[in-house]
């Protein structure tokens, strides 16, 4: 996913003051450099701040109280986005944001008024990052924290390396010493590799509903199921009374079908004189309820009809939605009518129409015809960003969509008994009243065992749901997405190895390429005696820090290669060089050769610069790298892809000293 960083912004307390911008390179290494208390490390917490973190790490005192906002101005796929955030009150993050989106960004001098909140600003970025709109487990709850959805904000993991994690043996990715944020990245680290995707986690999704509906509609077929032999002998019993009654004529015994039993039962009702004693009141109340749940009934019918109506308008608008944004796009992609336009009007000074080079107006009026196809193009790449709420919405229409099937079946079975009771209420009798008594009972009991000897309904939800069950089982067949994920994970080891050939490290993990797992958010080396080993059982720092540049590269790389990815393609690598503390300035810059400068230290950190750089070019910009560090340009002056964006020296800050002094 292409998100940049454009430029860092912080306007100061004081009026008197511009901002100070700290501006960027699309697509480079961009490398701080400075020495120390000069702000360098407050860049990561600052940015993260901005981003919609819950809590934040800026340094306090200077970095905070002399400032009124922080912002970072972004660049996306299609357009710029500035996100600014005002400074923290005490202890507690501000929720005061200022957002401004567009082709081109301008910063404002002075931020008076915010226009967004923290929720708004994490769901602009989600949706920029085409995360899922609903948990691991199928709910939407984002307080189950383990599986909740996956945010923007979790992905600050593979992006932020802090001056705590860049050499760090037990920790790989930011955050993740809270065990809340390393289990959601652990959970989510199949999708976020493309192993799984948006269609497997919805159909993972409703697997959940069906294994629970399954599993709710064989309990209850079970139970139904274990009383079957009461019903049978009260069934016999009732048969038995009615022959004694007369009003049946055959015989049964225990050997008799339940089918049979059933059709005999059906039978009597067909063939009982008419007859009934039922008092005028309870007819009229009798039917006063049924006509309560015929409207019941009713507007449940007609939810029904709207819930489907509203599926389908769903399913129509996403399919309309893509087909319209494929094609929008290739359109665009394909004319590029705007740029041949420009490239007319600076080879040539006649007319693109007619050719004719006479026209009093050409060259003023050509632009507006430039920037009016500019302008559509532009509206029609936007269209590629297809929202992923279509996926939520359908999935939870069709859950209300059962629950109000599951209410009208309830209400039938209602509807029908009454409808039973209320016509024995108005047939007479010219039995006794123990042979009313029976016949109405009987009438009750026939439905429930006409479900005990065939299943009825149940049997039939079963089955079709057994039927979904499997389509669904195949679709989110886990042993596919382990072996997607194998591929992945060795597909990033290989590219670790790779970097790890021009890092600081020991020659033997240059040889074999390490394991990364994802489920243990880990890396894992071959030892002398063939066994595997976690980094944190691997000595020296230099062997850490090389390991955390290598994965980092490596992670982007392959995101880049696996598009569309939600992962932010910028790194930003806080003073990496700390472990080696080298004497980063020639003693003498005249002299060719200086031992105290040619040492292996320097070697080591100018070897991790070049790594990067490589990795950058490499992609051709695809990818961004910030460092900062101690080091400056007599280390990586020469290497391609690096631009230093400033020197903090000499009273030279992040903080400008007029600000506070």
């Amino acid at each position: 996913m292409k998100f940049q960083i454009l430029k860092l912004i912080i306007w100061p307390k004081s009026q008197g003051f511009a901002p100070q911008i700290v501006p960027f390179e699309l697509g480079k290494v961009n490398v701080i450099t400075g020495a120390s208390r000069t702000g360098k490390s407050a860049i990561i917490p600052i940015i993260d701040y901005c981003l919609a973190s819950s809590d934040c790490f800026i340094p306090i005192d200077t970095i905070r109280d002399y400032v009124s906002w922080y912002g970072v101005l972004i660049q996306t796929e299609h357009e710029q986005i500035l996100i600014s955030r005002k400074v923290p009150n005490g202890n507690k993050v501000s929720n005061e944001f200022y957002l401004s989106r567009g082709s081109i960004v301008s910063i404002p001098p002075l931020i008076e008024e915010p226009n967004e909140k923290s929720d708004g600003i994490k769901h602009i970025l989600n949706v920029i990052a085409s995360v899922p709109y609903f948990s691991l487990n199928g709910g939407e709850d984002e307080k189950e924290s383990y599986q909740a959805r996956l945010g923007f904000r979790d992905l600050m993991a593979l992006v932020f390396q802090n001056q705590d994690i860049v050499a760090n043996q037990n920790i790989l990715f930011y955050k993740t010493h809270a065990h809340e944020h390393r289990e959601r990245l652990r959970n989510w680290f199949p999708f976020i590799l493309g192993a799984e995707n948006i269609d497997v986690l919805t159909a993972r999704q409703r697997l959940q509903f069906v294994e629970k509906r399954l599993n709710q509609l064989k309990k209850e077929f079970d139970k139904v199921k274990n009383v079957s032999a009461s019903w049978m002998a009260n069934m016999l019993g009732h048969l038995k009374v009615a022959h004694e009654y007369g009003i049946l004529v055959e015989e049964v015994s225990d050997e008799t079908d339940p089918d049979d039993l059933l059709v005999l039962a059906k039978q009597i009702f067909e063939n009982i004189p008419e007859y009934s004693n039922t008092k005028l009141d309870n007819i009229e109340s009798a039917n006063k309820e049924v006509v309560e749940l015929e409207i019941e009934e009713e507007r449940i019918s007609i939810e029904i009809g709207l819930m489907k109506k509203r599926l389908n308008d769903v399913k129509r608008l996403k399919s309309g939605f893509l087909g319209y944004g494929d094609s929008q796009r290739k359109r665009a992609d394909r004319l590029h009518i705007s740029q041949w336009l420009e490239s007319v009007a600076i080879d040539s000074q006649a007319c693109p129409a007619c050719g004719s080079s006479e026209h009093p107006k050409s060259r003023s009026e050509l632009p507006k015809v430039i920037a009016a196809f500019k302008k559509y193009e532009d509206q029609s790449r936007s269209v590629a960003e297809i929202p992923t709420s279509f996926s939520r919405e359908e999935e939870r229409i069709k859950l209300d969509l059962q629950n109000l099937l599951d209410e009208k079946e309830k209400l039938q079975r209602r509807f029908d008994l009454l409808i039973a009771r209320d016509k024995s209420a108005q047939e007479e009798f010219q039995r006794k009243k123990n042979m009313f008594l029976f016949l109405g009972h009987l009438k009750a009991s026939i439905e429930t065992f006409e479900r005990l000897v065939d299943g009825g309904d149940l049997q039939e939800q079963i089955s079709i749901l057994e039927t979904e069950y499997s389509e669904l089982i195949k679709k989110v067949d886990h042993g596919k997405v382990l072996q997607r994920i194998d591929n992945a994970t060795a597909i990033i080891s290989q590219r670790i190895l790779e970097h790890l050939k021009t890092l600081d490290v020991e020659d033997k993990y240059r040889k074999i390429a390490p394991k990364f797992s994802v489920k243990d958010l880990n890396i894992s080396v071959l030892s002398n005696d063939e066994h595997w080993h976690f980094l944190a059982e691997v000595g020296s720092a230099s062997n850490w820090v090389s390991f955390h540049i290598a994965l980092m590269c490596s992670l982007q790389e392959y995101f880049l290669e696996h598009e569309p990815s939600c992962v932010p393609s910028f790194v930003i690598f806080d003073q990496p060089s700390q472990v080696y503390f080298p004497k980063l300035k020639r003693i003498d810059p005249d002299v060719d050769y200086d031992p105290e400068y040619d040492n292996e230290d320097i070697s080591a950190v100018k070897s991790m610069f070049k790594t990067i750089a490589k990795s950058v070019v490499a992609k051709k910009g695809a990818w961004q790298c910030i460092v900062l560090d101690h080091a400056d340009s007599d280390i990586y002056g020469d290497i391609e892809g690096i631009y230093e964006v400033v020197e903090w020296r000499n009273g030279k800050k992040l903080i400008p000293e007029e600000w506070y002094s």
